[in-house]
């Protein structure tokens, strides 16, 4: 149809082309964000649309993508969803169950496909989250599990769980999730990572949301949320060392750290063990068993003396057993770095207070001065630089300094090591004080294939959340390794 000519208009308008109406177009509800705020169509790619990989812009989708349907002509047979894990994919505050839909699939299977070195984006923030949230449990899945991991030791492959298991529980379980959250952001402050976005406020927020929903989760737990549970207790542990750094710092806070550490075998107690191995969590519970006998045989003679001396008239008397069964536990890591470097001698150190006898526990915290004694060597073991347990830095130079303060000048003969060590950082150093060898000249590095991340691959993790790192092989990380639009 024609345009009408209206009276008095010039001869051009005679000649003007027909005019065609727009054609109906179905408008996209799940673009990306950055197409949606430019008002133009997404073709909502994954994991990054067209529009936004031709701009270098990060590609953001607030909704999950729809479930492709087949119509009643297709002639072609969809292959079913990979099915979620059993017990780990249902949104409820009792935790995982089988049997339902999971939540978020397409993060799940995302995570539960990937390599285990390639961590990818979530494409979406699923309700109740943001961006900052998004991108603290993207760090934590790339860099922070490491922190935790004892890499390829055969009795305790926990990467796959650190990395994917327990994120799939956080999605159940908010306490879980914040806890996860907060150690993300301790750990990128600890690292000072500025551009990441995250203040030491922020921080603290999500610390103290953590501890306040774990705390009402322990009075109202199931058995459902045990496994959770269980991996908050864990990683609470290392979330809880704020109190040894900065102006949070509390003399003698080992002393309530213990008994954190402690709490992991009370959940672990009341949990269903077959349950607990069925959400995929066991391999965080695993703890290398201790040869008490050939333990004790390591241990430093002053040591053993402190204790056989001591007389039936003594307050400490009827603590001997406690404190000779603690000190059994302590020879273990002694007999471990006999040994060598290994990551069985990392994960010794680190479980070291889990094994304490409870009365043990109950007299450190009655600052008994034969207790404070060995926490203070074991403290000396914690200056180790092995693996990537950076929540354990620095605990030992606060924390040995206020045991000898404490005890006082009586004490002194049996803190000489943990007082030498102070003016010690090299791991040989530090071994030959402890072994009282000064010729010893063994290894102190773990083989990186020992590992589950290597320094090197740990540190390049970390320098390609950094967007203005644009070298060759930061550049090569993010496109090889990290499925992460910076």
């Amino acid at each position: 149809m024609e345009v009408p000519i209206s009276p008095g208009s010039g001869s051009a308008l005679a000649t003007q082309k027909p005019y065609h109406p727009k054609r109906p177009h179905r408008k996209s509800r799940t673009g990306c964000r950055n197409c949606k705020t430019r008002r133009v169509k997404c073709d909502e790619g994954r994991p990054a649309c067209r529009s936004c990989t031709l701009r270098e812009e990060r590609c953001v989708y607030t909704v999950p993508p729809r479930p492709a349907q087949a119509t009643a002509h297709s002639t072609t047979t969809t292959s079913p969803s990979p099915e979620p894990p059993r017990g780990t994919n249902s949104r409820s505050n009792n935790g995982p169950s089988s049997g339902d839909e999971a939540p978020y699939p397409d993060l799940f299977v995302a995570l539960r496909n990937q390599s285990p070195s390639v961590t990818p984006q979530p494409q979406f923030i699923p309700a109740g989250h943001n961006m900052v949230d998004m991108r603290l449990l993207w760090f934590y899945a790339t860099v922070t599990f490491a922190s935790f991991s004892t890499g390829h030791l055969e009795e305790r492959n926990a990467d796959p769980v650190l990395k994917v298991t327990v994120v799939q529980h956080a999605f159940a379980n908010d306490f879980l999730m914040n806890c996860i959250l907060g150690l993300s952001a301790m750990h990128i402050n600890h690292l000072g990572l500025r551009n990441m976005g995250v203040s030491p406020a922020l921080e603290i927020r999500y610390r103290a949301k953590a501890f306040e929903t774990y705390r009402k989760a322990l009075t109202v737990a199931n058995s459902a949320a045990y496994p959770a549970l269980v991996a908050t207790s864990l990683l609470l542990c290392g979330l809880s060392t704020h109190v040894f750094r900065g102006n949070e710092a509390q003399p003698l806070s080992i002393l309530n750290w213990m008994t954190l550490w402690k709490g992991i075998d009370t959940i672990i107690d009341e949990a269903n063990l077959p349950l607990l191995y069925q959400s995929g969590i066991a391999p965080l519970i695993f703890r290398p068993s201790v040869d008490v006998d050939a333990s004790a045989r390591c241990l430093p003679s002053n040591l053993l003396f402190m204790l056989s001396s001591v007389n039936a008239d003594d307050p400490d008397y009827p603590y001997i057993e406690h404190y000779y069964r603690a000190l059994q536990f302590l020879g273990s890591i002694y007999l471990e770095l006999s040994a060598g470097f290994s990551v069985r001698l990392f994960l010794r150190i680190a479980t070291f207070l889990s094994f304490l006898p409870q009365n043990f526990v109950n007299a450190a915290r009655e600052k008994r001065p034969r207790a404070l004694v060995i926490l203070a060597h074991y403290l000396v073991f914690t200056k180790f630089k092995v693996g990537p347990c950076w929540w354990m830095d620095g605990i030992a130079d606060f924390e040995i300094p206020n045991i000898i303060n404490f005890l006082g000048p009586e004490w002194q003969e049996l803190l000489r090591i943990p007082a030498a060590s102070l003016e010690i950082e090299d791991n040989r150093a530090l071994v030959r004080l402890l072994v009282d060898d000064p010729s010893w000249d063994r290894s102190t590095v773990i083989v990186d294939d020992q590992l589950g991340m290597s320094e090197h691959e740990s540190k390049l993790a970390i320098r390609a959340v950094m967007a203005h790192d644009t070298s060759p092989e930061v550049t090569k990380y993010r496109r090889d390794r990290i499925r992460f639009d910076v």
